[in-house]
């Protein structure tokens, strides 16, 4: 049950008062216009992000609080920009979670900072994280950045430096961002969810939609969300009372830790799945054309994700927001604190 304090005393809006089933085809439509959007997938969606950011603030000392504001106030984000998430009128620490989606575009370099390909074959004692980090990688850029952000004395590195780790530090905790299967860590991996078949969204490079990625970024929390009737606000208020016993054994670890606790779930999220996947030899698959058609295979296979894979989905998806808005905090005040 939800704790009382996150108990909405906000008047009912339209979309809140309607059926559940009404709010699944919304959810759905919102997924779809992601899927056909010019930008990557970006990993937890807005909400996701934005529930990080809300979970670490909760958490930050109150001059590293602070600290964050000024620095992110000294270099504001260009008013060119194109924002992926429209502007919620959350704080700014929460506003910027998405930043580092929406400047791919335009630093197309940064693309793979955002995830690293671990195979999921592997493991921790036979592979070493430098071998997925060539091309650059989320636990190599969050090292740079932690970096960044405590030596630099310009306020646009400073800024922008913060403005990543706000990011990278949701997007390690997506397990599908901590793997892949040759299979773009599940892009290529067709699913039917919430009623809602798959089907091929690019032809030339055999993408298909709803996939297991995009229903682990964005599908699985705005359903939760939607089964909760809460917002964001709510919801990051509900998980950090739920975990509040485990809080402290959380809020430690390094990059690689993080990274591999990720992959070790998103081996459960794939075990989970009702339909068991090849392990393909070449885990760098460049589309889903790639890997004799690996889409295409999977997408024969008719995988539908029902109650059972909420019931293993749900909860990892809960503490994975948790535990990297609390190590979120924990960096920054291990950081910036006086």
């Amino acid at each position: 049950q939800p704790c009382s304090v996150c108990v909405s005393t906000r008047p009912t809006t339209a979309i809140e008062s309607l059926p559940i089933m009404i709010k699944r085809l919304l959810c759905s439509l919102a997924l779809f216009l992601i899927a056909v959007a010019p930008l990557p997938m970006h990993a937890w969606g807005c909400e996701g992000h934005q529930i990080v950011a809300l979970i670490a603030m909760k958490h930050l000392q109150p001059q590293v609080a602070s600290q964050v504001n000024s620095i992110l106030a000294a270099s504001p984000v260009a008013s060119t920009l194109h924002h992926f998430c429209r502007s919620s009128g959350l704080p700014p620490m929460v506003e910027v979670a998405s930043w580092a989606d929406d400047v791919r575009s335009d630093q197309p370099d940064t693309g793979p900072l955002h995830y690293i390909n671990i195979p999921l074959t592997a493991s921790r004692d036979k592979y070493q994280i430098s071998q997925a980090c060539q091309q650059g990688c989320i636990v190599d850029a969050i090292t740079k950045y932690t970096q960044q952000l405590k030596t630099s004395s310009d306020p646009k590195a400073r800024a922008d430096a913060l403005r990543f780790l706000i990011h990278f530090m949701g997007d390690i905790h997506q397990p599908l961002h901590d793997e892949t299967n040759g299979d773009e860590g599940g892009n290529c991996v067709p699913v039917e969810f919430e009623d809602e078949e798959p089907r091929v969204t690019n032809p030339q490079k055999e993408d298909y939609f709803p996939n297991l990625h995009a229903v682990w970024d964005t599908g699985i929390p705005q359903s939760m969300l939607a089964q909760h009737d809460m917002t964001v606000e709510e919801f990051a208020d509900f998980l950090d009372f739920r975990y509040r016993p485990r809080l402290q054994r959380w809020n430690s670890g390094q990059a690689a830790d993080w990274a591999w606790e990720g992959h070790d779930l998103a081996i459960t999220a794939y075990r989970a799945l009702p339909a068991t996947l090849p392990h393909d030899a070449n885990p760098l698959a460049g589309a889903c054309s790639d890997n004799n058609h690996i889409g295409k295979r999977i997408a024969d296979l008719h995988i539908v994700l029902g109650e059972r894979y909420d019931n293993v989905s749900h909860p990892v998806v809960e503490e994975q927001l948790t535990k990297a808005g609390i190590r979120l905090a924990a960096l920054l005040n291990a950081m910036l604190a006086k």
